[in-house]
């Protein structure tokens, strides 16, 4: 499914001048369908990126990009396709990326997508479910978006902070993503599933299904989930493109952080829910603008290593911060 909408200039959106023209106007993003990306959707919608040069239906039009947005069940999904060129961008959990820069890939993290709030993340389970206590998932399957990705690692934290060896559940991963989760917990694929908004909120709605566990808590409290992220070959290549995408990108977080309403519509829009839904989902608590901080991904690859989501072989590169380094432009 690619999902485009013409340019426009929707009231609402920040002005910026357009920069230098892009080396290439039309690119492909590959994105998670969650609350997190809202500054993507709202820069598509609103035509920024044509303003940059960017051939994006929406924010990206004002910067003169022509963006095609590519739905994708997770990160994980999208990186041999993107390491082969055949996805521009991909927008998702650096749990992916920093496991693929760790074993060699080199990737860049062009802006921040997000930063992990209340109930934004969560593991839940159907309302009939004899799982009512982190200690009862010992033994069962849990249902993700991904195997390496930030479910495992935040349901890992989770786990291990009561007592519990990851190595005691299992994680499966469903290609249909968020959307497909909620239906077959209910229908019993597995004990838990972990879910993001606005998916939490729709399977409440939907299914009855409850919260278990919200996963913003302890170790991994505010922990940075989502960035925009190119090859490094990528962004070497296309560096006007690049800033002009992250420009746009940064012109739609900007509109999320100042205005709610907003964002219930495009993720209504995007994700094709009711307003039922999207009226009543958590929201992060701000949609980061900025230049991306290497400390704050360093929290990433570090719980992943402290909860085995990374191999004790990539210790020592972790510790010394030269896989996060590594994917961050200097300057």
């Amino acid at each position: 499914m690619i999902i485009s909408a013409a340019c426009s200039s929707a009231s609402g959106a920040v002005p910026a001048a357009a920069g230098p023209a892009p080396e290439v106007p039309d690119i492909t993003v590959a994105a998670i369908p969650a609350v997190d990306l809202a500054g993507l959707y709202i820069a598509q919608d609103r035509g920024l990126f044509a303003r940059q040069g960017l051939h994006v239906r929406g924010l990206f039009a004002r910067q003169g990009l022509h963006v095609r947005i590519e739905p994708i069940p997770s990160a994980q999904s999208v990186i041999a396709d993107q390491l082969k060129g055949k996805v521009d961008i991909s927008a998702g959990s650096y749990v992916a990326y920093i496991a693929a820069e760790a074993a060699g890939a080199r990737f860049r993290i062009l802006a921040q997508a997000s930063i992990l709030a209340p109930n934004t993340r969560s593991l839940v389970v159907t309302a009939q479910s004899r799982v009512t206590t982190i200690a009862a998932l010992a033994g069962k399957k849990i249902g993700v978006n991904g195997v390496n990705s930030i479910g495992t690692l935040l349901v890992s934290a989770l786990l291990s902070e009561h007592g519990i060896s990851p190595a005691k559940v299992r994680f499966i991963t469903d290609p249909g993503g968020f959307p497909a989760l909620p239906g077959k917990l209910q229908r019993g694929d597995w004990a838990a599933a972990f879910l993001a908004e606005p998916y939490i909120t729709a399977a409440g709605q939907q299914y009855g299904e409850e919260v278990l566990a919200d996963l913003d808590q302890g170790a991994v409290t505010n922990l940075p989930v989502d960035g925009y992220v190119s090859t490094l070959a990528w962004a070497r290549q296309h560096p006007k493109t690049a800033a002009a995408f992250t420009l746009a990108i940064e012109q739609g977080q900007k509109i999320a952080n100042h205005d709610v309403s907003a964002v219930q519509a495009i993720m209504a829009q995007n994700d094709k829910l009711p307003p039922q839904v999207t009226a009543s989902m958590a929201l992060p608590a701000t949609y980061p603008v900025g230049p991306v901080v290497a400390a704050n991904i360093q929290r990433v690859a570090a719980a992943m290593l402290q909860f085995g989501v990374l191999g004790p072989q990539y210790a020592t590169q972790v510790r010394q911060g030269t896989v996060v380094r590594s994917m961050i432009a200097s300057g």
